[in-house]
């Protein structure tokens, strides 16, 4: 699909925040900001609403807080893809039922190498 330009207003703030964080991560401004406005509009509208009401709440940890919860789901689902796909190659070991937790986590481990 061809990229089209579009313009938006922010504050300085943020539009400082914007260019910090795409510096960092190696992107380019317009990159940072396609990729954010494509998460975000997956998102219901309710959600989207709630989270931008966070973020301007007088508790700033709210938010922190809500983004590393968000954080731990998202590394869960991760886990559960690798997981399934994992099964779907038939590459989970055999364990007896009778297995140690310290022969699970060798195991684990061994996944982990690729060895």
């Amino acid at each position: 699909m061809a990229a089209v330009s579009i313009s938006a207003n922010m504050d300085e703030r943020d539009a400082r925040r914007v260019r910090m964080i795409a510096e960092k991560e190696h992107r380019s401004v317009s990159n940072f900001i396609a990729n954010a406005v494509a998460v975000f509009s997956e998102l219901p509208k309710d959600l989207r609403d709630s989270l931008l009401e966070l973020r301007m709440d007088e508790d700033p940890l709210a938010f922190q807080r809500v983004a590393r919860d968000m954080s731990d789901l998202v590394a869960r689902a991760k886990f559960d893809m690798a997981f399934q796909r994992l099964a779907d190659q038939k590459r989970l070991p055999e364990l007896s039922d009778e297995a140690t937790d310290l022969e699970m986590l060798d195991q684990a481990s061994r996944l982990c190498r690729g060895s």
